[in-house]
Order: structure tokens, then sequence, then C-alpha cells
């Protein structure tokens, strides 16, 4: 659509509409154009209010060190079907407020706030091609959109400018033939929010491109839907050029890039640096929003950006990996400030190799990446932080160990994830790790004093992300020894880690399996023993450690290995499960959780005390949301089918108020 002249606007002359009595009185918000000059360089809350327990809920003092650190804008990517009666649409009033929390924290600090519909388990962003095919599935999209969108928009009539809407988060069109589906999806968006008055009748909304594609998005939409107010429209497209920001191991067509800018290429590793998506790239892709979109007075939100931390590179290499990300940062960012676009870095949390974390969100804001940090307020036209160096992290020297701490504060599982050193390890025979473990496997129950345990394993996942593990058998306590475990690509060996695609390796993990244990886990070196005699020591920790663990996991570090018999910061550094006092875990009813197969997924039975509402989430060992849904339930038996196809273990958490009972899942 080409929108109509700009209506003039001015701080402190908005229009004002008494609407009733009883009633706020309405504003004319700021023209779309008008709020992009405000909004900066923003930051994404990612992987928080979509994703249900993998990040902790945020509290105002993230949103203080996000305003302090100079961003301007916060994209709160947010789930509303999994908190949603599918009956009826109605979204649970609990999750509702909790998002109204979030979003009011933000607020406070002035910070511009879009709020949208994110994956939310693919109800629309999964569906839109087969929808074009399947009456009742579209009509059915159409209904959430409209339902939602009522219950967020009135919830939030009146804020201020301050926050806007977005209809999506990345709708997925492969065919262009499918856009009209798109376009009626934000129709009905626009419509719905503009029916419900208040400020939402001038609130900037947000419509993000098929698949948020910059060429897709240029190409495909002739014409915007449209909108009873002029100038209020944003478009949104994302930004990861995928050998560089994504790719995480080589396929038969190309590998990933480690290296991007012409000034940060490697002269020794040559095959990782960057062939295509750089400097003039960013600026194609981006002048692709001039003539249908900015010179209409129509701003573009990159709302998504990022690349990930690599972390297995060595030396010289490592440095300019670190380098050249931190341009890529950037350049991204003046490169949409230029342009009177506003660049929102994406931000999911966790630490380590193949991460884009800015905040430490378990430190509540604590800035973890300073130089991260200081490109994107350099690209911002902001000064940099003082305290940044070269490196991310500092680089130890001489004979080390992975030191890991280990508390018995939960449900019994704690998960190192290792850089994948070998996405090949089809030539290998075995694997042998040199460990030493210390610590306590003694606990309290209902006050008597029992013997719990630990269990070690190795963890891959390939294939589709498919979950492998195998044991590396008895742990020793108080001494070195040397586990050794049979490496196959024989289905039928039981007795050996078989990968699911041993050629592709996705993700390789230390895994713990716990009751009542405490104390302290170091690893020396991993070996991967090659079927032809030779060995490659494939991790050796010397200079360099993953930088956090999941779940029981106090602390990762590195430690010289001629201290580990002596260390006993696990006396103090770790948490007993009980604490000083004799207490039993909570659990829902009498009756322990069980779990049964089912045709399309499993089904959960337990005895719940009291009726009210449960929270089921079902999780994988690397923490990740696999499913979650709040339902109702009575006094007494409940069942529930979750329609998930599992590959590998899973947990299951049932949570009732302060009561909670969890299952493994196979």
């Amino acid at each position: 659509m080409k929108p109509n002249r700009m209506i003039p606007w001015a701080p402190g002359f908005a229009a004002v509409v008494l609407l009733g009595a009883g009633m706020a009185m309405s504003q004319t918000l700021p023209t779309a154009k008008a709020l992009a000059a405000k909004m900066g360089a923003g930051w994404n809350l990612g992987n928080t209010m979509e994703l249900i327990g993998v990040q902790p809920i945020p509290t105002k003092a993230l949103f203080d060190s996000v305003k302090a650190a100079g961003f301007k804008t916060v994209r709160i990517p947010a789930a509303w079907d999994m908190h949603a009666d599918h009956a009826t649409n109605v979204i649970d009033p609990n999750w509702m407020a909790q998002v109204k929390q979030v979003v009011d924290y933000a607020i406070q600090d002035s910070l511009y706030v879009v709020l949208n519909i994110h994956w939310d388990g693919g109800w629309i962003e999964g569906k839109i091609d087969s929808a074009a095919t399947r009456p009742a599935m579209l009509a059915t999209m159409k209904a959430k959109q409209g339902a939602y969108w009522k219950q967020i928009g009135t919830t939030f009539r009146d804020y201020d400018e301050h926050l806007l809407f977005a209809s999506a988060n990345e709708p997925g069109v492969d065919n262009q033939a499918n856009i009209g589906i798109l376009l009626d999806l934000h129709q009905i968006f626009i419509d719905t929010v503009r029916a419900i008055g208040g400020n939402n009748a001038s609130r900037t909304l947000i419509l993000p491109g098929p698949s948020t594609s910059f060429e897709h998005t240029a190409d495909w939409i002739t014409k915007l839907p449209t909108d009873k107010i002029a100038d209020r429209l944003m478009v949104e497209a994302h930004f990861y050029p995928y050998q560089f920001c994504l790719m995480s191991q080589p396929a038969n067509w190309g590998s990933p890039f480690y290296y991007w800018g012409k000034a940060f290429h490697s002269t020794t590793d040559v095959a990782h640096n960057s062939t295509w998506g750089e400097e003039a790239y960013v600026d194609s892709q981006f002048n692709l929003m001039k003539p249908n979109y900015l010179d209409k007075n129509i701003p573009v939100l990159v709302g998504e950006f990022g690349a990930m931390k690599r972390l297995t590179v060595e030396g010289d290499n490592l440095r300019l990996a670190i380098l050249s990300r931190r341009h890529f940062y950037n350049y991204v960012t003046k490169a949409a400030i230029s342009r009177g676009m506003i660049p929102v870095a994406w931000d999911a949390g966790g630490k380590g190799d193949g991460t884009m974390t800015i905040f430490d969100r378990k430190k509540e804001g604590a800035i973890y990446d300073l130089g991260l940090l200081n490109a994107i307020r350099d690209g911002a036209g902001l000064a940099k932080l003082p305290g940044d160096t070269t490196s991310d992290y500092q680089v130890a020297t001489g004979n080390n160990s992975l030191r890991i701490l280990y508390s018995a504060k939960d449900s019994g599982r704690g998960q190192v994830s290792l850089a994948v050193a070998k996405g090949d390890v089809s030539g290998y025979d075995s694997i042998v790790v040199r460990a030493y473990v210390k610590g306590t496997t003694d606990y309290d129950s209902a006050g008597i004093k029992q013997y719990g345990f630990l269990s070690l394993s190795l963890v891959t996942m390939s294939k589709g992300w498919t979950w492998k593990e195998r044991t590396l058998g008895q742990v020793t306590m108080d001494g070195w020894k040397n586990y050794s475990i049979p490496l196959s690509s024989n289905p039928a060996d039981t007795n050996a880690l078989v990968p699911a695609d041993p050629k592709a390796i996705d993700f390789f993990a230390l895994q713990a399996y716990s009751k009542g244990y405490r104390g302290a886990i170091y690893v020396d070196w991993i070996v991967f023993k090659s079927k032809n005699g030779t060995s490659d020591t494939v991790y050796n920790f010397d200079q360099k450690a993953p930088e956090e663990g999941n779940d029981n996991v106090e602390s990762v570090s590195l430690f010289p290995t001629n201290g580990v018999e002596a260390d006993l910061a696990w006396e103090t550094a770790t948490t007993s499960k009980w604490g000083s006092s004799v207490q039993v875990a909570p659990k829902i009813g009498n009756r322990a959780l069980r779990t049964e197969s089912i045709r399309g997924g499993i089904r959960a039975h337990w005895t719940s005390e009291v009726g009210g509402t449960a929270e089921v989430s079902l999780t994988d060992l690397q923490g990740r949301s696999v499913w979650t849904r709040s339902m109702p339930v009575t006094s007494g038996m409940n069942s529930l089918d979750i329609p998930v196809k599992l590959h590998g273990l899973t947990l299951l958490t049932i949570q009732q108020g302060s009561k909670r009972l969890s299952a493994k899942v196979f």
C-alpha cells in the first residue's frame, strides 16, 4: 500500500480524546518513522517468554543493565498458544500477568518494547504453506490470530508509544503463491488491534515479511494490508548470513565461516574464511528496503541478527574469530541505523561455544560479553565502555584440567556441553576420558541417612538432534581413572556409544546423573582412539574450557592438574540437596508420575491432592523446551496425552503451585 501523507506530530502536542466515564484518555501516538528515529539499537530477550524454563524470568535488574548498556529497544518474543485453552483460545490470565510484568520492567526504564507472537509451537510459522490446501487449518490460524491479539491488545490498550506490537516472528512462506495468506493474517492483526481503540488506534504495528527474508520481503510483497491510520506500520526482517552466523558443521556443499570481513581473514585457516555475506552483502540486502518501505515512511525493524561464538579454533585464529565476529555486529548495527532501520541483536542466554549472549541472565544482567556490546555501541555512535579486551575470556597456559563443581540441589542431573571439535567420528573405535571425582554421595531423606550415586556419560546428538549416550561405567572416587567406552556406527551394538550419524555430530557433552551427590569432577583430557591404532587428544583443557553447565552444575573452570587432589573448593562452592534441615522433595500426589507410549506421543498419569492449574513441560537433557502446556487438573487421578515423538531421554515435569513431580521419559 502506498502510504498517505504523514500526520503532523510533535512531542507535547498529542491529540487527546475523552473516551467516556471511567475510561482512560487516549493519545495520538507518534508515527512509525518518528519512533524509528528514537529506537536506536535493540536487544532480544530470547528463549525466555517463548520457551518456558530455558532462561529465568527476568527481573527489573536485567532491564536496568540493558538500559545502562546503551540499548533503547527490547524485543520480547512471547508464546501465547501454549498458555491458552485450545477450545476457547482464552489465554491463561496468570501468563498474561507475567508477560505484562516483564513489559512493565522494560518500559519503566523508558525502553521501547516490541512484543510479538513468537514460534509458539509453530501454529503460524510452520503451517502457512500447508494451510493453502487445508481450509480447516487456515480457519484455525485466523481464529487464533484474532483471538490472541484481541486479548493482548486489550491488556496493553493504554500503553504509550513505548510499546509496539509485531504480528508474528518468522512466518515461513516458501511458495510465493501463498503470500496472500500471510497478508490476510497481518490484516486480521491490524484490524483487531485497531478495533480495541485507546492508544491502539494509533499504535505502531510491525509486519514480519515472509520468512523474515530481506529479499522476499522486498520482492514478494507488492502491497501491505490496509490500515485506518496512516504511517503507523513497520516491516520486519531478520539477518543471519548462514555460514558465518549459524552453521556449526561442514556439509557436502560448504563449511562454516569463522572469519568475517576482509581485514580479519585467516592466512592459515583459509577454508573457514567467508566467501560471501560480508560487508557488501550487508549493504545490498539492507538497500532492498529502500524503494518499497524506507522511502515511503515505512521503517524496517531488523528484528534479529547475530553470529554464534566460535571457540574450537586455536591461537591467533581464535583472536581473528573473536574480532571478526565483533566487526560483524558493528557493521550490521551501523549499516542499519544509517538507513533509519532498527537493529536488534539476538541473545538467547547460555555461555560458551555456539552462543550469542551479551548479558548474563543468571547474574541479573551483568555484562557477559563486553567486546560484543562495545561493537554494537560503536556501531550506534556510542562510546565504548572501559575494560574491553581482545579475548572474550582469559586463555590459560600450562597443564590444566576441566573442573566441574556439582551440587545436589535438584532432580539429579547435570551437563557440560563441549564444543564439537570432531564432527566426523566414523574413523574412531573408542573414546577415553581421564577423570578424577571427589565429594560425597550421602544425603538425608525424611531423616534417614542413605547412599546416593553419581554416573557419568558421554552424549552425542546428530541426524535431527537425535540423542545418543553411553555411560563411562563405574565411577571411582578420589583417584584418577581412565574411562574407556567403545564408539560404533552399528545401531545393534548396545555396548557402545552409537551416534545417529557418526559423520555429522551436532552436539557433544559430558552428562551426569546423580542422587545426593555433591562434589567436583575433573577431566584432564578426552582422547579419541582410531581404528588404525593412533590416538587424537581432542580435548586437553589446558587453554580453555566450556563456560557454563546446566542443572546441578554450579560452575565450570580450568584448574591446575597437579592441584586436583588437594582442591577442596566443592565443600564451600556447592549445595547439598536438603540443606541444613531435613525436608522432603515436594510432590503433587502420593503416587508416582507414570508414562506410557501411545500412537503419536506419550501419555502421562499422576495423582493431584487438590484441583487447580498445572504447568506441564517436557525438556531434553540440554535444558531445551520440547513441549509445554498449562492445564486444569482435578483432585485425584489426572491423565494427559503429549503429542511429541521423542528422540532420546527427556524430562517430564508437572508443576502445581509449589509442588512438582518429575520423571524421565525414554
